[in-house]
């Protein structure tokens, strides 16, 4: 994976599996972090096999999550996350680890909780800048969408539960080929009229990792019109009493489906007391449609840079 003279910064590291979970969840009940990119079939998606891949270590009684990628025939480190649970002394040695790896002083800390933030910054030379921030559901807020607070809301569900032939059903291993070609057809769409596929790929490769997860660690539904699969929703434990919406697309030739589709998911998650629903990633669109279920809280998130850096890459 590196050349000798650097090889020893990746000893003690291994690629995150599955099998990491039990370990990897204790550590985040601990920390109680609460960022939607701790999801473990997150993690998980990200490997790309010869060009990227999540690695997990443990350093006192922390886990370490680091990610090493190759570009252009260059390999660097960054750290995924801070430590879990956050520890001012762990975080400066995994940043060292991967200052040595890269030979420079680039190394990032890609992910901090809003939480952890004010240790990290202890940590010196490194310094904070807010990511965007990531929508809080309540889903027993859900029990009651009447009122002018949930008024776009309301018409758009209403928009499909008058519809005939609606029918939401648990997803489930049947589904997925339903799931992928809906995929195929929706990212299509997307390139014709956006010129990109939109991450059709990640949501196909998020789809499978899925399957081999049980619950509550993946929860899904998926929506028929007519016996056609029409939309589908992922999501699951990040930790107990915290939970991830993680992947969801929908067909937009039914007026108020994305929307039916999100209330209909988080409102049956009362498991769990929060759902991390991401970010809005910029989109405009997606802003209204989070924005329509009123979250309850927004979840800043960090990166961390160093203040000084020795030819690093960007």
């Amino acid at each position: 994976m590196a050349n000798a003279d650097r090889s020893g910064a990746l000893d003690g590291l291994r690629v995150l599996k599955a099998s990491d979970q039990p370990r990897y969840k204790r550590a985040l009940e601990a920390g109680q972090q609460l960022g939607w990119g701790y999801y473990l079939p997150f993690l998980l998606s990200r490997h790309r096999s010869g060009r990227r891949n999540v690695l997990i270590a443990e350093d006192e009684a922390s886990v370490c999550l680091y990610r090493w990628q190759r570009r252009d025939d260059r390999e660097r480190l960054d750290l995924f996350a801070a430590p879990v649970p956050m520890d001012a002394g762990v975080l400066a040695r995994a940043l060292e680890r991967a200052n040595t790896f890269n030979g420079d002083l680039s190394a990032r800390v890609l992910r901090i909780d809003e939480k952890d933030a004010e240790l990290a910054s202890t940590v010196a030379a490194l310094e904070l800048r807010e990511r965007k921030a990531q929508y809080i559901y309540a889903p027993e807020a859900f029990a009651d969408i009447a009122g002018r607070r949930y008024r776009t809301l309301r018409r758009n569900v209403k928009l499909v539960e008058q519809m005939p032939g609606v029918e939401v059903l648990p997803f489930t291993a049947d589904h997925a080929e339903s799931c992928q070609s809906l995929l195929a057809r929706w990212g299509a769409r997307h390139r014709e009229t956006h010129g990109g596929s939109g991450g059709a790929a990640s949501s196909r490769r998020a789809l499978e990792i899925c399957l081999g997860f049980g619950e509550p660690d993946v929860l899904g539904e998926v929506i028929l019109i007519d016996g056609q699969l029409v939309a589908f929703a992922l999501g699951g434990e990040i930790r107990p009493g915290v939970a991830c919406f993680f992947e969801a697309k929908s067909t937009s030739e039914v007026p108020g489906l994305a929307y039916f589709q999100r209330y209909s998911f988080l409102s049956k998650l009362t498991r769990f007391a929060l759902i991390n629903d991401g970010s809005d990633a910029g989109r405009p669109g997606l802003r209204q449609l989070k924005d329509s279920l009123r979250p309850v809280a927004m979840h800043k998130e960090y990166r961390g840079t160093q203040a000084r850096r020795r030819g690093g890459a960007s």
